[in-house]
C-alpha cells in the first residue's frame, strides 16, 4: 500500500507539472498567433530633413515658440548668470567683456529670422546652421575660419523606458561658446555649479577648459545609461530562469536597438576627441592634452561596456531559447510516457472488443474463443490486469530516472 500510495502522489504530481507545461505551451502557441505589443521607441519629430533639390546652407522653419538664451559669464573673480532679451545683447556683452569667459546657451529653436541673426553676428556658415537644425547630424567635429563646430548626442532614458536621442550643436572661438539644443539638460547642472563656485580651477582656467568640460559632461552622461541597460539586463536574466516568456524576448531585442545606437555615437564622439587632440598647438597640448586624453579613455571604456553588454544581450537570446526548446522537450516527454502507458491497455481492450463467435454454425460451443468472457468474475480481473501493468510501467519509469 506504501508503494501504490508513493506512485499515486508521484501521478498527482506529474499531472500537475504536465497541466502547467501544456498551459505554457499553449501560451507560447498562442503567442506565436497573436502579435506581442512591443515597446516602441518613439520617432523624433524634430527632424528638418530639407527637400530634394534644395540648395546647400537652406533652412527656412518656424516652431512658433521664443528661444530661451541662457547666459553666463564669468572670470576667477566674478560669475554671473542671466537670461538675455535677445542675440543683439549678448553679443555686446561678449565685445565689451573680453577678459570674461561667455557660455550661451539657446535652449529650442525658433524661426529663420532667429538664426540669421545669429549667423550675422557671429559669422556662422550656412551649412553648419542647416545641420544645427537637421536634428539628425552625425556627431562632427569641423574647424572653420578658428571656430570649432561641434555636434553630439545627448542620450537619455524616459520614465518609459525609451531611448531619448537629442542633438547638442556647439560654437566654440576665442572666449566664448555657443551651445543649441531642444531641450534644457541635466547633465550640465555640475558644470553650472564649478562655474558658481569661487576658487575653481574652472574659473581661473581659459574658455577652452569649458569647451573640454561640456564634451566630457556629454560622455560621462552615457555611464548611467550603461548602468540602467545592465540592472535591466540582470532582471531579465533571473526572470528568464524562472518563467520565460516573449515579454522577455521583446526586451532584449529593445535593448539590443539601444546599444546600438549607443555604440553608434560613442564611437564618433571618440573620433571626435582623436581629431581635437592631433589638431590641438604645442600649449594648448600642454595644459589640457592630459584632460582629453582621459575623455578618450571613457569613450574606449564605454564602448567596451556597451560592446560586453551586447554579448550578454546575445547569450541572454540563447538562454530563452533553449529554456523554449527545454519547456518543449518536457511537454513531449510527459505525452509520450502517457502515450507509452496506454498503449498495452489499448492492445487489451482491443483483443476484447473483438466479437468472436461463442457456438459453431452447428451449436457446439467453442471453449478457444474468449472463455474469459464467461468468468463470473472475468471484467474484474481484466481492470485489475490493467492497473498492475500502469503500476509495473511507472516503477519501471521510475527506475529508469525517466519521471
Amino acid at each position: 500500500m506504501t508503494h501504490i500510495s508513493a506512485l499515486l502522489r508521484l501521478i498527482g504530481t506529474k499531472a500537475r507539472r504536465f497541466h502547467c507545461n501544456c498551459q505554457c505551451f499553449y501560451e507560447t502557441l498562442k503567442g506565436m498567433k497573436k502579435k506581442v505589443k512591443l515597446r516602441r521607441i518613439p520617432r523624433k519629430k524634430n527632424h528638418r530633413i530639407p527637400k530634394p533639390g534644395t540648395a546647400p546652407g537652406h533652412y527656412a522653419f518656424d516652431t512658433g515658440e521664443k528661444p530661451r538664451l541662457l547666459f553666463f559669464s564669468y572670470n576667477e573673480n566674478e560669475f554671473k548668470r542671466q537670461e538675455a532679451v535677445s542675440l543683439i545683447e549678448v553679443h555686446k556683452h561678449i565685445v565689451t567683456e573680453p577678459n570674461y569667459k561667455h557660455w550661451l546657451q539657446i535652449i529650442g529653436y525658433g524661426n529663420t529670422a532667429f538664426f540669421n541673426e545669429l549667423k550675422e553676428l557671429f559669422v556662422i556658415h550656412p551649412l553648419e546652421l542647416e545641420d544645427v537644425l537637421s536634428g539628425h547630424a552625425r556627431p562632427k567635429l569641423e574647424v572653420h575660419l578658428g571656430k570649432v563646430f561641434d555636434i553630439s548626442r545627448l542620450l537619455s532614458y524616459a520614465e518609459d523606458l525609451s531611448l531619448v536621442d537629442e542633438q547638442f550643436s556647439l560654437f566654440y572661438q576665442d572666449n566664448w561658446l555657443i551651445s543649441l539644443q531642444e531641450k534644457e539638460s541635466a547633465c550640465f547642472d555640475p558644470l553650472y555649479e564649478r562655474m558658481a563656485r569661487p576658487g575653481t580651477f574652472m574659473r581661473s582656467s581659459p574658455s577652452f577648459y569649458l569647451y573640454y568640460s561640456i564634451t566630457d559632461a556629454i560622455i560621462d552622461n552615457y555611464f548611467p545609461l550603461t548602468d540602467s541597460v545592465e540592472s535591466r539586463l540582470m532582471q531579465i536574466e533571473e526572470e528568464l530562469f524562472d518563467k520565460p516568456s516573449r515579454v522577455h524576448l521583446n526586451e532584449i531585442q529593445l535593448i539590443r536597438r539601444d546599444l546600438l545606437s549607443m555604440r553608434k555615437t560613442i564611437t564618433a564622439e571618440k573620433e571626435n576627441l582623436a581629431e581635437l587632440i592631433r589638431n590641438m598647438d604645442a600649449d594648448a597640448q600642454l595644459r589640457f592634452g592630459l584632460y582629453l586624453k582621459d575623455a578618450f579613455e571613457h569613450c574606449v571604456y564605454i564602448q567596451e561596456l556597451i560592446d560586453s553588454q551586447k554579448e550578454i544581450a546575445f547569450s541572454l537570446i540563447d538562454v530563452y531559447l533553449s529554456s523554449q526548446n527545454n519547456r518543449m522537450s518536457e511537454v513531449m516527454k510527459v505525452l509520450t510516457i502517457i502515450t507509452t502507458i496506454f498503449i498495452p491497455l489499448s492492445f487489451i481492450a482491443g483483443i476484447y472488443g473483438m466479437n468472436f463467435a461463442s457456438k459453431s454454425t452447428e451449436g457446439e460451443p467453442l471453449p478457444l474463443n474468449m472463455p474469459e468472457l464467461y468468468w463470473p468474475n472475468g471484467y474484474l480481473f481484466v481492470l485489475g490486469l490493467m492497473v498492475l501493468i500502469v503500476v509495473g510501467q511507472l516503477i519501471f519509469f521510475r527506475r529508469k530516472g525517466w519521471i
